[in-house]
């Protein structure tokens, strides 16, 4: 009998009401995957490391011509944020489309001595030689991300609190293995060397003036609760801004401020913003394509020069966005936009590049079949709703709007 009633009582438990009606409160839900977790053998440490990786959402329906830069996340702690954070932002175009790679295992920091800092009460931290990680990066993890997922040259890294020792060191030993360097809750970190007496600040402000015509980014915060109670925390930070103001220019850009009204580690997401927007402008990255194509000349001519001047900027191919979630700021629709205003010659070719972006695009080819129809080329225009209609067949998607195309295509044809 008490079995009986503890197996009612454990049914029960597993329902709740709501307004009158039972649920089952252990409902059986389908798992959304935004990342991945990749195990990499390293011969330099002898050892499997493992990183989480996020990659874009249009990664697969890619062509090749689509490559990605890195952003290296020192503390998976914030993966999660920084993933959703450049997936937002470059889903607006607010920054290229990236791949975010986290360490879940970050021991590699080289030694430093912390010259007395309230911060951090030991005269040194970590016991390590970095050395070796850093072969790891370049010689195995960038040229696997590379390999498999079309990883190009331009990198960044984002370390936090005791981590950015290591963003720092490669700003200073590494000066090319990163493009950008961000370090947040690091202002205690710049009043700290590799020996004692020696600080960040001065090395820093050393590799920046030995090489001033290399193009890279530096952000360095700390919160402001953090320098209210470690007051070296906002001399360090402020002293960096003094040393570096003078090399400011178009090749070297920086911030190194005192974040307002944040914790320690509750920095993380605006520093990231405010990081990101010191690499990717905003005024430089919202791309209005109707603007493009309504000024004089070719659009897709326009359109290219605008991206061209990007892509030199950045020393990577940045290509406009093919497709993009309810904006005209796309290729896809700023090609059927130059159809219906009768310039069709124009819009085949948006079209076609568009096509040649997304390969695998039914939409896209189904659009160009559609514009030769405009055009009046009938025959061109069959032959490509053919494709579409093959294609959609192929990846399982609904083909029944295809085959009626083809069949109206077909029924003009035999009338003329």
């Amino acid at each position: 009998m008490k079995l009986k009633q503890i197996f009612l009582v454990l049914i029960l438990l597993n329902f709740h009401k709501v307004n009158g009606q039972e649920f089952d409160s252990s409902p059986q839900g389908t798992p959304i995957n935004y990342a991945q977790q990749d195990v990499i053998y390293s011969k330099i440490l002898n050892e499997s490391r493992k990183v989480n990786i996020y990659l874009p959402d249009n990664f697969k329906k890619s062509s090749n011509l689509q490559t990605y830069p890195v952003l290296l996340l020192l503390e998976d702690e914030f993966f999660f944020m920084v993933a959703g954070v450049v997936k937002h932002l470059s889903s607006v175009e607010r920054m290229p489309e990236t791949i975010v790679v986290s360490i879940l295992d970050m021991s590699y920091i080289p030694t430093v001595y912390t010259n007395g800092s309230t911060f951090w009460p030991s005269q040194q931290l970590s016991d390590e030689n970095p050395d070796p990680f850093t072969r790891h990066l370049k010689e195995e993890l960038f040229p696997y991300l590379q390999a498999n997922y079309r990883a190009n040259n331009f990198k960044m890294i984002m370390g936090l609190s005791s981590t950015s020792i290591y963003t720092l060191h490669t700003f200073v030993k590494e000066p090319e293995l990163f493009n950008v360097h961000i370090a947040i809750a690091a202002g205690d970190i710049l009043g700290m060397g590799y020996k004692e007496g020696e600080k960040f600040i001065n090395l820093i402000s050393t590799e920046v003036d030995s090489l001033p015509e290399r193009k890279r980014y530096l952000y360095v915060t700390s919160a402001d609760s953090d320098g209210r109670t470690y007051p070296e925390i906002k001399e360090n930070l402020y002293e960096l801004d003094r040393i570096l103001t003078p090399f400011r220019s178009d090749k070297f850009k920086f911030i190194s401020k005192i974040f307002p009204n944040e914790g320690h580690y509750d920095v993380a997401l605006p520093a990231l913003l405010e990081a990101l927007n010191l690499v990717f402008p905003h005024e430089e990255w919202s791309a209005r394509y109707r603007d493009m194509v309504s000024e004089s000349g070719n659009a897709l001519n326009n359109i290219d020069q605008y991206f061209k001047r990007l892509s030199d900027k950045y020393g990577f191919a940045i290509l406009p966005r093919a497709e993009r979630w309810n904006s005209v700021n796309r290729l896809s629709w700023v090609g059927p936009y130059l159809i219906r205003q009768g310039r069709i010659s124009e819009g085949i070719e948006i079209i076609e590049r568009w096509v040649e972006y997304r390969p695998k695009s039914a939409l896209a080819l189904g659009e160009l079949a559609a514009a030769h129809e405009a055009k009046g080329d009938l025959q061109k225009a069959m032959e490509i709703m053919t494709q579409a209609y093959n294609l959609s067949k192929e990846l399982g998607q609904n083909s029944e709007l295809y085959f009626d195309q083809m069949e109206k295509l077909r029924t003009r044809i035999n009338k003329k």
